[in-house]
């Protein structure tokens, strides 16, 4: 697998060598040294322009990228990777378009994710909203799927916390490199995710920066990992939009879940009903009764019934301060006063809480317990 990981980074080096021709020349010749003295007529046979052939021929390999990744890797301690080339590398995102040709991960990959739903949606949703999502992902991941999301604040976070609640593995698409924290309150989810038998998986080199550009390639994973994908809330515009064209270019089912019309956060996904472009679903049975016979039998084999469960807290401050607004409703500004706690990290703990749906959000920013 290093090898290849080698001769992967050694071509991506190559101005004008386009990933897929890329994929083209590892799938018939086995080095990028062997790449390199192909004549003309094998490399335009797998798509190589004139300047991609000129600058593999004048290309003197450096593998020092390939070296800072593995140095990179084993000082984090927990990073592993996948190739293409790998018999682990998820079987429904191998067989998109273009698929990426290596994953960085922490966890394990499983054969699993064959049976996947990606669920993604509003970064800010209604309390409607995580009520709901919440317990379609809880009941799917209960009925045998795996959670696909990408661990940003809203929906995905909800999408996660929804199967960890069920005992299930979910696994999240990261937008930057594997070492990166996708936000201050996705550290206590990403734990989650690894302790319940999950992964977080990146299609980027370690270190990696995410910028506006690399989110919607982290969607096209998130949907070619799928068999389906299901949007919650979401605007005409956003970025859950992308991930259903993903969807819907790749050959996955599209789901959305209806909501109140004549409001703006809820046009894109409803707009998807409209059209066509996405079945409404009002529950399990929908999403299920789409899929096909195979899958319907194998989720049949491993469906199983979910108990209430306490929701454990992230950390001895999340826990104070839920015990806090058990006696009282109480704003922002009061709980900082009686906690002590500076204004920045109690809303990330309180954002938590409300996604875990054990507190409720009211207007002028007070906060109560949801009985």
């Amino acid at each position: 697998m290093q090898n290849k990981l080698q001769d992967i980074f050694r071509l991506e080096a190559v101005k004008y060598l386009t990933p897929v021709s890329l994929k083209a020349l590892l799938n018939q010749y086995d080095t990028a040294e062997e790449c390199k003295h192909l004549s003309d007529e094998e490399l335009i046979k797998a798509g190589i322009s004139k300047a991609g052939r000129r600058n593999l021929r004048e290309i003197s390999f450096d593998d020092t990228v390939y070296q800072q990744q593995l140095e990179a890797a084993e000082k984090l301690g927990n990073i592993k990777v996948v190739t293409f080339y790998d018999d682990e590398y998820p079987a429904n995102l191998r067989n998109i378009f273009d698929p990426p040709l290596y994953l960085f991960f922490q966890g394990e990959i499983s054969p699993k994710d064959d049976l996947s739903i990606a669920i993604v949606g509003s970064r800010t949703l209604s309390r409607t909203g995580i009520q709901t999502i919440k317990k379609v992902s809880r009941e799917l991941a209960a009925a045998g799927f795996v959670i696909i999301s990408g661990l940003a604040m809203g929906a995905d976070t909800v999408a996660h916390l929804g199967a960890i609640e069920a005992k299930a593995r979910t696994v999240a698409i990261l937008g930057s490199g594997i070492d990166k924290e996708v936000n201050v309150c996705s550290r206590g989810t990403r734990r989650k995710i690894i302790e319940t038998g999950g992964a977080v998986l990146s299609p980027f080199k370690i270190g990696y920066e995410g910028t506006k550009y690399s989110f919607p390639a982290r969607n096209r994973v998130i949907s070619g990992m799928s068999l389906g994908v299901i949007i919650g809330e979401a605007k005409m515009k956003s970025g859950s939009l992308i991930t259903a064209s993903f969807g819907l270019d790749q050959g996955r089912e599209v789901f959305a879940l209806p909501n109140l019309i004549y409001k703006e956060k809820f046009e894109g996904s409803n707009n998807l009903i409209k059209t066509g472009s996405a079945k409404l679903i009002m529950g399990t049975k929908d999403v299920i009764d789409e899929m096909p016979e195979y899958v319907q039998n194998l989720l049949s084999s491993t469906a199983r019934k979910v108990e209430d469960n306490v929701v454990e807290f992230n950390d001895k401050l999340e826990e104070k301060v839920y015990k806090t607004l058990l006696k009282n409703k109480m704003n922002i500004d009061e709980l900082s006063e009686k906690l002590s706690i500076d204004t920045g990290t109690l809303m990330s703990k309180l954002l938590m809480l409300e996604l875990n749906g054990l507190i409720l959000r009211e207007p002028n920013n007070f906060f109560c317990i949801n009985k």
